[in-house]
């Protein structure tokens, strides 16, 4: 993986200038950092969104009975056709943004919206036709097109999906993209639980959460990013979890292990 040197943020060795190099990201027994300048943030699990009730308890302590994400903000025959993991995207992006517009988004999903695509899997395996507007709603830009129709915002929007180390290539690519002529970004995260049927793929134990952070080279914190190749058991939780312990108070920093790399957030005032 490789990633884009922008105006305004910084690594351990040197400043990033709007693009000038490409980079490895890692290299075997060296940490490559970045720090992204973050404005504010909103999260949502099953009965846990605001800020407060994040910092209340660990993120790993939530209701799995609890209530739906909200997004009466998108038309009903819209909102009724949507799965769970672009609701919690939309859940979190609405309220990180605001009444702003324009702000170009970066959404990111390791998995998407899985169970949808292997529905259409089972009915093209019998032999049944597949709704093209169901289709339209499994791949991973379909939150990203959503919301822009949703908020009739025609911001330009990129859509990642990365394994288990989607949350930090998504900032990874937020890092490559802020600069003085782009000064703001939207990232949104989210993912939920695989069907049964891919479990024993899968290593870490998963929950259903959804992660947006509004970066702006103005925000009064920093977000320290730091990451290194490594061959360390990966850790028994989601990657935005390990993220969210950072920024909801439980820790001035924590690290998150996954099958290739260990990663680092540090979060501090600019």
């Amino acid at each position: 993986m490789t990633h884009e040197r922008t105006e305004g943020v910084t690594t351990r060795n040197t400043t990033l200038l709007e693009l000038r190099a490409l980079t490895p990201l890692t290299a075997p027994e060296s940490m490559d950092s970045f720090s992204l300048p973050l404005a504010t943030w909103e999260a949502w699990a099953p009965g846990r969104s605001t800020q407060q009730e994040w910092r209340a308890s660990p993120p790993e302590a939530f209701d799995p009975a609890g209530a739906a994400a909200d997004i009466g903000f998108v038309d009903p025959m819209l909102r009724r056709r949507l799965g769970p993991v672009a609701r919690a995207a939309l859940n979190v992006a609405h309220r990180c943004l605001g009444e702003r517009t324009g702000v170009p988004m970066v959404f990111a999903s390791r998995h998407g919206e899985l169970a949808r695509t292997l529905t259409m899997l089972n009915d093209l395996a019998a032999g049944e036709e597949v709704s093209p507007a169901s289709f339209s709603l499994s791949v991973h830009n379909a939150s990203a097109g959503v919301f822009s129709i949703a908020r009739q915002d025609t911001a330009p929007a990129t859509a990642i999906a990365a394994g288990d180390e989607t949350l930090g290539m998504a900032l990874t690519e937020a890092a490559a993209r802020l600069s003085a002529g782009q000064p703001q970004i939207l990232l949104v995260y989210a993912d939920a639980p695989v069907p049964e049927l891919y479990t024993q793929d899968i290593d870490s134990a998963e929950t259903p959460h959804a992660l947006a952070l509004l970066l702006d080279i103005r925000g009064p914190s920093r977000l320290h990013v730091a990451t290194q190749r490594t061959s360390a058991a990966p850790t028994d939780r989601m990657m935005g979890l390990s993220l969210l312990h950072v920024l909801a108070g439980h820790g001035p920093s924590d690290i998150w292990t996954g099958q290739r790399s260990t990663w680092q957030w540090t979060l501090a005032d600019a």
